[in-house]
């Protein structure tokens, strides 16, 4: 059993369980590795039909994250040793995890507190009940590693109103639980020191026959209610028409060029924007692109689409060159393909788009 994640299935009053899935790599930030991801599918799989489990619960160990994201260094050491096919095998089993998490017949509780980022956010997007915390800070930083939002990102970003989406993917903002709050990341806000009185009180709830969703929503609605005092202030909802007008331009090179030329006294923002231009141009470039080929697409095809864009990105894209300066040698100095976006020409973007396995069926067609 792989100890970076724990399973525990806690009795209630009435004889059912409650089974908790618990992240447990506090050095990484909860960063999901292959082995993690392998188990948690599994034991979700087994919990799916299962009479005793009535929900799940979804956390991360320690104070400081529920999941940073997909443990990439891993990754891109397998690549560099030969493993070509490692990409493949991550992300193809990552996002089956998250599909699953989004599709599941239980009611499943996300207790998304600290940091919430890429992968993480994959994992918490699909659960009935999302909740965030105090200390929750969420982001898709993936720009700035030479990647792209992807599990299911693709899917979510692109329903946000006034193009804030596009704005989270270029920039890798963070947001605050008021931010995931008002854009629908999140649906339940809880002070994080109120997590063991929730697992006690569904513990002791009534779990009759029917609808488990109910039990679970009066459970939570009880600390909702007590923690709405302290919602902080949502940055992007103050800042939306800002937002909109960076982002509602003709093409990305003029949204890259609004970027650079904006000037503001907001220290939020201004690193928002600080972000975008010192990020991979590729991978906004890819970003943009995608948001808009998936933007009337179901789940399931922006899985599958996601699954063509990062197998490419870590084969042949600047997520080597990016994990390399960022958590590697750490020189925050990276070299990436392209000088700007303008460089980006259509031909080098389409490749990417590309499915990488020729026309083999795809990986995801069985989802």
């Amino acid at each position: 059993m792989n100890e970076a994640v724990l399973f525990n299935e806690l009795a209630t009053d009435k004889g059912q369980k409650i089974g908790v899935i618990s992240l447990n790599s506090e050095k990484t930030l909860n960063a999901l590795d292959q082995p993690m991801i392998d188990e948690i599918y599994d034991k979700l799989l087994a919990w799916k039909s299962s009479s005793e489990i009535v929900c799940v619960f979804l956390e991360g160990r320690g104070e400081k994250a529920f999941c940073a994201g997909g443990d990439i260094r891993i990754l891109r050491q397998t690549v560099a040793e030969g493993g070509q096919d490692a990409p493949l095998r991550f992300f193809s089993k990552e996002y089956r995890l998250d599909y699953l998490i989004h599709t599941y017949n239980k009611p499943v509780i996300c207790w998304s507190n600290g940091f919430v980022m890429g992968g993480g956010l994959g994992l918490m997007a699909g659960a009935t009940f999302r909740v965030v915390t105090d200390t929750s800070i969420l982001a898709m930083p993936e720009i700035s590693i030479g990647l792209y939002p992807d599990v299911g990102a693709s899917w979510l970003l692109g329903r946000m109103p006034v193009r804030v989406g596009l704005f989270m993917a270029l920039t890798g903002c963070r947001l605050n639980a008021g931010d995931a709050i008002y854009l629908g990341l999140a649906n339940r806000f809880i002070d994080h020191a109120f997590r063991p009185n929730v697992l006690e009180a569904l513990q002791g709830a009534e779990w009759k026959h029917g609808d488990h969703y109910e039990t679970v929503y009066n459970v939570l609605d009880k600390y909702t209610n007590n923690s709405a005092g302290w919602l902080p202030y949502s940055k992007i909802r103050a800042l939306r028409d800002t937002i909109a007008g960076l982002m509602d331009q003709p093409s990305l090179p003029v949204i890259m060029d609004q970027l650079e030329a904006l000037q503001s006294e907001d220290a939020w923002l201004m690193s928002a924007r600080d972000t975008a231009l010192a990020g991979s141009p590729l991978s906004a470039a890819i970003a943009y692109e995608q948001l808009k080929r998936t933007r009337h697409a179901s789940l399931k095809e922006a899985f599958m689409s996601e699954l063509v864009l990062s197998v490419n990105c870590a084969l042949r894209g600047d997520l080597n060159e990016g994990v390399r300066a960022l958590l590697v040698d750490k020189d925050k100095q990276p070299k990436w393909q392209f000088d700007n976006v303008r460089d980006v020409d259509s031909d080098a973007l389409e490749q990417f788009f590309q499915p990488p396995w020729g026309e083999a069926e795809h990986p995801l067609a069985d989802m």
